[in-house]
């Protein structure tokens, strides 16, 4: 994996670094750190022939040269520039990318919301394509985010970094090929950025995990559900390919789950509602994971618009049973109860989105009402 003369825990701008040239800046810098990896691909290796291997990994290039491109220039609107707040590099099947603005945790975010569309924009691939049309399961990738300081120069050709933060955010990447759901994990140091952002994003318990070259165990979490809109930050005619696909990937392979994520946010954006063949995927997909957070939520959204209000008040309770610092959900349940006339009950419920960070709550909690429709941001 990877190029053979770049060392561990250094960044890809060592070797594409001019000899000899003198760095303009050099010190500690507090960097996001991903890296993202092709699952399985000495599995590949071994299966397909050479020419086939080669267009594989070609496919995984291309993908995150236009993806990132539109993530960042169009999604963002250019307001990062590359190598002064973020740089990337491609090396075999693996991506790692570095964002140091003065802004951590929304580095983290940013990454994490990258690695989903990532996920989204690899399953829309041709090579994924041709799998789903024979029912295959796709192949997927593993992210892991860390956040940490390393020791940078800043050359002309961009950032030289090193420092234990990037072996760290390798060894969870490694980790995360083994992961439930998402397969997208973050450190602690990174997880614990995210407060603020908790609100469209639901993670599992700390867990740990060991890794090459660490001396201890490191705590991780995996992103569980995700109410983020990936098809809103790809690029259009990847949007396209992955809206095509999405429904039969759902209804044909119950792993992949956080598709489902992905189509439920798009389709109610869509529609401006939930749909009933929407409801209906909820159902089927709590029939095997009755606490998945995402089925949950559209499902008492669809009960709500539908005025069936004892139905989505039980809805709500499941899915604040199961996820009980999920503050987007008390907050539309708080919407709820007030719609059904139960006012005390309405403002426990807006009082516990305001604990968690849902700064509207404390406006529903005076006025009855709160200000967001989803927990997308």
């Amino acid at each position: 994996m990877g190029s053979s003369s770049k060392r561990e825990g250094e960044s890809r701008d060592e070797v594409s670094a001019p000899a000899g040239s003198q760095p303009k800046w050099e010190g500690p810098l507090d960097t996001a750190i991903m890296f993202v990896d092709l699952v399985d691909s000495s599995v590949f290796a071994s299966v397909l022939g050479l020419k086939e291997y080669s267009d594989y990994v070609e496919s995984f290039h291309e993908v995150v040269r236009v993806q990132c491109e539109h993530f960042f220039e169009h999604y963002l609107r250019g307001k990062y520039e590359r190598v002064r707040d973020y740089e990337y590099f491609v090396i075999g099947d693996e991506l790692v990318f570095f964002m140091h603005t003065a802004k951590p945790s929304n580095d983290v975010y940013l990454l994490a919301t990258l690695g989903i569309t990532l996920k989204a924009a690899w399953f829309a691939s041709p090579f994924n394509r041709e799998r789903v049309e024979r029912r295959s399961a796709a192949a997927e990738i593993a992210v892991g985010i860390n956040f940490g300081t390393v020791w940078a120069r800043q050359l002309e050709s961009g950032f030289k970094t090193q420092g234990y933060a990037i072996n760290l955010a390798k060894r969870i990447e490694s980790h995360s090929r083994d992961g439930h759901h998402f397969r997208i994990f973050l450190s602690d140091t990174a997880y614990n950025l995210l407060h603020a952002r908790m609100r469209n994003l639901l993670f599992s318990d700390r867990e740990f995990a060991t890794g090459k070259g660490i001396l201890s165990r490191f705590s991780v979490y995996e992103i569980v559900d995700a109410f983020v809109d990936s098809v809103e930050r790809l690029a259009p005619e990847i949007a396209e390919l992955f809206e095509e696909l999405m429904g039969a990937a759902i209804d044909s392979n119950s792993r992949d789950l956080w598709i489902h994520s992905a189509y439920q946010v798009a389709s109610e954006k869509r529609h401006g509602g939930v749909t009933e063949e929407a409801a209906d995927r909820c159902r089927r997909v709590l029939n095997y994971q009755p606490e998945n957070a995402v089925a949950l939520y559209y499902l008492a959204q669809f009960y709500r618009e539908q005025e069936n209000m004892e139905l989505a008040e039980i809805s709500y309770s499941q899915l604040l049973r199961a996820w009980p610092d999920f503050g987007h959900g008390h907050l539309e349940f708080g919407k709820c109860l007030t719609e059904m006339g139960k006012e005390k009950e309405a403002r426990t419920a807006y009082l516990r989105a305001e604990r968690l960070g849902i700064e509207e709550a404390a406006e529903g909690r005076t006025q009855g009402e709160g200000l967001e429709k989803t927990p997308e941001q």
